[in-house]
């Protein structure tokens, strides 16, 4: 299935030497300045769903990642076509174990669940990719791909499938830092010790002959499937060329998978894959990192029915993507008020009157913490995608916003305008989707009416010291969804429940 969505770059200029982006590598282990292939452009590939279950928050703090990486690079005024693949069949045996275990049949599983992992992505804010590249209809392109290596002499053909040789391959295990003479079968955990009849126990499969019962496709080699890792080559070849910008999964992605896709890709290519390899560190749950493998896993739905989709993806985000991320629950928490803030804040700019002709002192600070603030955020995602320290940033502008909105009640349209085109711009960054969705509450013109009338007689009871009554407005008003607090200069108001 391909998606092809329209984009629209946002107005921020990136030829500036002071927003020069730098990315850890993690083929060089070091920190680079990102030059892409081509000017102003960004081809970028991305390992999505293995679709024989739903997506947990291990998978999805990976996905989010992606997202702001995208979104930032747009930022940036770059031009990102972004493909991200769905692995609907592979050679780990995955999905067919799953099919084997339930009463549907392949397609109907497969299916389903890649239907549920586009779901899963909308519920998180991930803003599709310009192509989902699903592997079950690039089959055609895999089977040429293998036979490229074949006639080239970088594969071979044994009783149960094709194989890769590693040890043509000189720069193979360069990824990864290994030695192509230290593996064992097994490695990576992807491999079956007795399934495979191959040259060399650190070869891998590029297509596998089915077994009886097995789904296949038909090729050169009799019926069989495509390798897990031939899949990535061939299609991030047709859709972005034999040499990406960008490429990248969670940090178990690394060996084998993207090494042997550098290895299957460079010699039938003979140019460079990837120029920049990134990787995100594991989410763990307990001591454990997460994996459905293993059992130890929590979904995104699960996630989702305690807590809220936008402090879930703050939490996700409130970590540097390199840094290992402990799921706890008073972390969400934490990232949950931040979240109030920030949705607070919008909704009291939302909500103020403005009456002043010019700007005020405090005004014209505010304003100059704006570009600071701007300043402060884009240098931590231009220093290898930073989000933690983004996040910091930005909480710390919202709190200083809060205070001036304590002891200014009425400021001018040009400030609210400035405040909010800056919360807009950083928060679809951070948020994504989710920034209008779930932040950006805004109330209708008839219902702001009504609230302000409320708070009128509310007033009004309080200073006639009818307290109990006054209370009363305040419950309603919560039950309602809105939330008041009183300041030195009068009663300001905002939407704290989307509903």
């Amino acid at each position: 299935m391909t998606r092809l969505v329209s984009r629209t770059n946002s107005p921020h200029q990136s030829g500036s030497s002071e927003k020069q982006l730098r990315i850890y590598n993690s083929l060089s282990k070091r920190k680079e300045q990102f030059v892409p292939l081509e000017p102003g452009k960004v081809r970028m590939y991305t390992c999505g769903l293995t679709v024989n279950y739903l997506m947990h928050i291990g998978h999805a703090r990976t996905y989010i990642f992606w997202d702001v990486v995208e979104r930032f690079l747009r930022y940036l005024d770059y031009e990102v076509t972004h493909v991200s693949n769905v692995t609907d069949i592979s050679v780990d045996d995955n999905i067919l174990k799953r099919v084997k275990a339930s009463d549907q049949a392949f397609q109907q599983l497969v299916t389903r669940y890649t239907q549920d992992y586009y779901h899963d992505r909308h519920l998180l804010g991930v803003a599709d990719p310009y192509t989902y590249a699903i592997a079950t209809q690039h089959i055609q392109e895999m089977i040429e791909l293998v036979q490229r290596l074949l006639d080239k002499g970088f594969a071979y053909e044994a009783k149960d499938g094709v194989y890769f040789r590693i040890n043509v391959y000189p720069e193979y295990g360069k990824l990864a830092g290994i030695d192509p003479d230290a593996l064992r079968i097994g490695a990576g955990g992807r491999i079956d010790m007795d399934e495979y009849d191959k040259e060399s126990v650190g070869d891998f499969v590029l297509w596998k002959r089915a077994k009886p019962g097995e789904p296949f496709w038909h090729s050169p080699w009799g019926p069989g499937r495509p390798g897990w890792h031939i899949e990535c080559s061939a299609m991030s070849a047709k859709y972005l060329g034999q040499t990406l910008d960008i490429s990248g999964g969670g940090e178990d992605n690394i060996f084998p998978h993207h090494e042997n896709s550098i290895a299957q890709s460079e010699a039938a290519n003979g140019t460079t894959y990837v120029r920049y390899w990134m990787h995100v560190r594991h989410l763990q749950l307990g001591d454990e990192k997460m994996s459905k493998s293993t059992g130890n896993f929590l979904t995104v739905r699960e996630a989702l029915e305690q807590y809220n989709v936008a402090a879930l993806r703050l939490f996700l985000l409130s970590t540097h993507y390199r840094k290992p991320l402990m799921f706890k629950d008073t972390a969400i928490q934490q990232s949950q008020r931040q979240l109030d803030r920030f949705r607070q804040v919008l909704s009291r700019l939302q909500a103020i009157k403005e009456g002043k002709v010019k700007l005020s002192q405090a005004e014209k600070q505010i304003l100059g913490s704006i570009k600071e603030t701007k300043q402060s955020f884009e240098s931590a995602l231009l220093d290898d995608f930073n989000t933690g320290r983004a996040i910091n940033h930005l909480i710390r502008f919202v709190n200083l916003i809060h205070s001036f909105l304590d002891t200014q009640n009425n400021i001018t349209t040009e400030t609210v305008q400035e405040l909010l085109a800056f919360f807009e711009s950083v928060g679809s960054v951070l948020f994504g989707d989710l920034y209008t969705r779930e932040i950006q509450l805004k109330a209708d013109p008839v219902v702001s009416k009504l609230v302000e009338l409320l708070l009128q007689e509310r007033e009004q009871y309080r200073h006639q010291q009818q307290y109990q009554q006054a209370d009363r407005i305040r419950t309603i008003l919560s039950e309602l969804g809105f939330e008041i607090t009183d300041t030195k200069s009068g009663t300001q108001w905002w939407i704290k429940s989307k509903s």
